[in-house]
């Protein structure tokens, strides 16, 4: 099978890929099997729009000699895919995993495929049930702080976009085995080959449901509503949990010899539990506000005011934006193109916002995350807890400035709340009551974050004006808080995985070892594979 590369194809009508190739290529023979591999988008130039492709093509043996001979582009296709470790031993061991995020479920599914017991336990309810509890919370303002956003099958990336680009290294094929089981348990076939690819949460959530039963037919026992209480151990090695029993309110013991610790970055009532147990630091992260503008402003921005008229299958748009002034930087963050920003919240009097998205990105708004850096230098080094506690009091400050809703205000009201002179001649503020998932109210945003969030968020804008125009100017609706894009503490684990109690591997975004659906995963199989080896 051959590999042909960086294969241009126009964007302004639709295209007949294989019959494309046949032409570019002369290609004679029959195709025996057409892939796409990778597929990008070109939009340097916006009144030339491209996508650019990569194929696996089989020939015949003739004919791809002769082309490999003919076309620098053309390479021969080789294939290493991924495989689960063999575990040799004879001896069952009890291994269970905290958390049905992406860490806990891969690490879990591996070692289901490599012939291993499984137990798995979360907190949260399963994700048709825990869909209920958070549409009711939407919908009512009830909050359950044990099923939500948060908590519950499939981690806090069942109610987001669904990303799953990452910027890690993979000479594994970890990133391939993952998007493949992907497709296997129901998403679309084009994140094998998208450059940015997502699932939506509308379809992981069939995805997670369908990869549950195939573990159950498996013998993984999945316990919801149980949540981690605390371990025990002996001569250093863990040997059983006690866990609690929510729907019966009881509580019990398991027996534990390998304890995957993939608990999430919001279980902050575990992570001080764990402190003083397992040798734990605090750890950078960012928090902000999530900024809402029109997809037909960042599409026109990003593909040229006429685009409609020239193009036929461009998706909505995303963007990446970044700015480092003297003191810190600033980014966007989990950019949903077409989707919702969503009530995150967890805990009671505490107020957090994330974004989400359909597969088919199509409500009309876009939103992302623009974050401001909390440095190391910002944290005590003697308090493990500095920045969660930080979160928290953002949180709070969110939840009281908003009587318990979303709290939501112009950028224009924004800066003019600081006494702030912009410079910019503001359009006239929107609609956006279609782009949320959860009640807002209007509110005065400039007391919730430390001064030196407020002020660097307003100038990480002012510099997004300047290369997106009008990313400031168009008056976006600002929405508190963003608080949790990343874990506030990493629990330390040495080269085996393992934290300072043998048999526990803090895993994943929770323990600080992830940023991301995709990342999380290849963590949490990379615990499993420790667990099969050893």
């Amino acid at each position: 099978m051959i590999k042909i590369e960086s294969v241009k194809i126009s964007a302004k009508k639709k295209t007949d890929l294989k019959e494309s190739l046949i032409k570019k290529y002369g290609v004679r023979s029959e195709i025996k099997d057409f892939r796409i591999l990778k597929k990008s988008l070109d939009a340097r130039k916006k009144s030339d729009i491209n996508f650019i492709y990569s194929f696996g093509l089989k020939l015949d043996d003739k004919e791809e000699r002769f082309l490999l001979k003919k076309y620098n582009n053309i390479t021969e296709l080789i294939e290493k895919p991924y495989k689960v470790p063999f575990n040799n031993s004879s001896e069952s061991s009890n291994n269970v995993v905290v958390g049905m995020g992406p860490a806990g479920l891969f690490s879990a599914y591996v070692l289901s495929e490599a012939g291993m017991n499984v137990t798995v336990i979360d907190r949260g309810r399963k994700v048709e049930d825990r869909i209920e509890d958070v549409e009711n919370f939407w919908n009512n303002e009830i909050l359950d702080s044990e099923s939500n956003v948060q908590f519950g099958e499939g981690g806090a990336g069942t109610f987001s976009d669904g990303k799953l680009n990452t910027g890690i290294k993979d000479k594994e094929g970890r990133i391939d085995f993952i998007l493949r089981t992907f497709v296997k348990f129901g998403a679309h076939e084009d994140i094998l080959y998208d450059s940015k690819p997502h699932i939506g949460t509308d379809v992981l959530r069939e995805v997670i449901k369908n990869l549950r039963s195939y573990l159950e037919e498996k013998g993984v026992k999945f316990f919801f509503s149980t949540k981690f209480i605390s371990f025990e151990s002996k001569d250093g090695e863990v040997t059983s949990l006690k866990v609690a029993d929510l729907e019966n309110n009881t509580e019990y013991s398991m027996e534990c010899d390998n304890l995957i610790l993939a608990i999430g970055h919001s279980a902050r009532d575990t992570f001080e539990y764990l402190n003083g147990r397992l040798n734990m630091t605090p750890k950078a992260f960012a928090m902000g506000f999530r900024v809402i503008h029109k997809q037909a402003f960042i599409d026109a921005a990003q593909y040229g005011d006429d685009y409609r008229d020239l193009y036929e299958e461009l998706d909505p748009s995303p963007y990446k934006l970044t700015y480092n002034s003297k003191e810190r930087g600033v980014y966007s963050f989990c950019m949903c193109p077409g989707g919702y920003v969503v009530n995150a919240s967890s805990e009671k009097g505490r107020l957090c916002v994330n974004g989400m998205s359909d597969h088919k990105r199509d409500s009309g708004f876009a939103n992302s995350a623009i974050i401001v850096q909390i440095k190391e230098d910002d944290l005590k080094k003697d308090d493990v807890f500095y920045g969660m506690n930080l979160q928290r009091v953002v949180e709070e400050n969110a939840y009281k400035t908003g009587n318990g809703l979303i709290p939501i205000c112009t950028f224009k009201e924004f800066v003019e709340s600081f006494g702030h002179h912009s410079g910019l001649s503001f359009d006239e503020e929107f609609d956006c009551e279609n782009a949320f998932k959860g009640k807002f109210i209007k509110a005065d945003l400039k007391d919730i974050f430390p001064d030196f969030i407020a002020e660097s968020f307003i100038e990480g804008m002012l510099d997004f004006e300047k290369k997106i125009k009008g990313f400031a100017k168009s008056n976006p609706v600002i929405a508190a808080v963003e608080a949790r894009s990343s874990s506030p503490v990493k629990i330390i684990r040495d080269d085996t995985l393992q934290s300072n109690i043998k048999g526990i591997y803090p895993c994943g975004e929770g323990a600080g070892y992830a940023g991301g659906i995709i990342s999380a995963a290849v963590d949490g199989i990379k615990c499993a594979e420790r667990i099969i080896v050893s």
